[in-house]
């Protein structure tokens, strides 16, 4: 964030100082145009000559580098969007990772932010045993396939991530109960149709959540998500 406050007051001071010569550079030659009587001393007087060529040029090189500067500008904004995808975009499946997910949190800081807020979260079950059977490259291939059905039907309610591992969170605002059902009841299907082409290594899925109540005893989205972790733990170990 400080970052782009960075970036963008200096392309606003570099805008302003390119505005001012470019005047500076038209108000030069207007009046070189303007007043022959000027125009005439000038070309009269060898120093004199020099002396304006000089500043014109001085100007002209000026304008020159700002351009670059500019350049060089637009190229470190991209390169630190890159910075920032590799710092909070998880590489295998180019979700929000832990940290991107982090930035999410923090709009959910109070009780009053967390109102009609729900939290799910999803695990592989079997992926421990695809790991093992058939390598991490299928397992790997589960978890993107996965993430890829999770991502499209998660960002019609919210926003989806990966928390690390074998864990996947959505945060869902409004949510409702029926909003919650919606969402598992999408991705259960579009998991039947995927293990149907997929018989040798099927996704096992296990899941919880948990909605919003003020009775609840959390204060942020990470508390919520606590307890749902609690949750998907308990039910990990039926």
């Amino acid at each position: 964030m400080r970052e782009q406050k960075f970036v963008r007051q200096f392309r606003a001071a570099k805008i302003v100082h390119l505005v001012l010569l470019t005047a500076l550079e038209l108000l030069f030659s207007i009046i070189l145009i303007l007043n022959t009587g000027l125009r005439a001393q000038v070309f009269s007087s060898g120093p004199l000559s020099i002396l304006c060529i000089f500043v014109w040029l001085l100007i002209l090189l000026e304008l020159v580098f700002l351009l670059h500067d500019f350049y060089k500008l637009r190229a470190f904004a991209r390169e630190s969007h890159l910075l920032n995808q590799t710092a909070y975009l998880d590489h295998l499946t180019g979700l929000p990772n832990r940290y991107g997910l982090d930035e999410i949190f923090r709009t959910y800081d109070t009780p009053e932010s967390l109102e009609n807020t729900g939290c799910l979260l999803f695990s592989i079950a079997n992926l421990a045993t695809i790991n093992e059977i058939s390598g991490h490259k299928t397992g790997d291939t589960m978890i993107q396939d996965f993430c890829s059905m999770f991502e499209e039907i998660g960002d019609r309610y919210g926003y989806t991530g990966r928390n690390g591992g074998n864990e996947f969170v959505a945060a869902i605002t409004p949510c409702s109960q029926q909003t919650i059902q919606d969402f598992r009841t999408t991705l259960e299907n579009r998991i039947s149709l995927y293990n149907q082409e997929h018989k040798s290594a099927p996704i096992v899925l296990r899941s919880a959540y948990t909605l919003y109540k003020k009775e609840e005893p959390v204060q942020t989205f990470t508390e919520l998500l606590v307890l749902t972790y609690n949750k998907l733990h308990q039910v990990s170990q039926l």
